[in-house]
């Protein structure tokens, strides 16, 4: 019962951060076409900022299943 709460809270924490990370890289995105990134690089900047997010989402989710304590 224990590695399954535990599984249960690691994908629940992954779930928020993945949410908070979600909105951060959003804004990140709103912010670089407001500076002036033209319209025609819309679809690399995009595709760049996704592949940062999975990156992000999978070391985290190593890192928790690889660190988080014992329940």
């Amino acid at each position: 019962m224990d590695t399954f709460l535990r599984v249960i809270v690691v994908l629940i924490e992954v779930a928020i951060l993945g949410a908070a990370f979600y909105y951060i890289i959003a804004g990140v995105r709103l912010i670089l076409f407001d500076l002036g990134i033209k319209q025609q690089h819309n679809k690399i900047v995009t595709l760049f900022l996704a592949a940062a997010g999975s990156l992000l989402l999978v070391f985290i989710f190593s890192h928790l299943f690889t660190f988080y304590p014992e329940i």
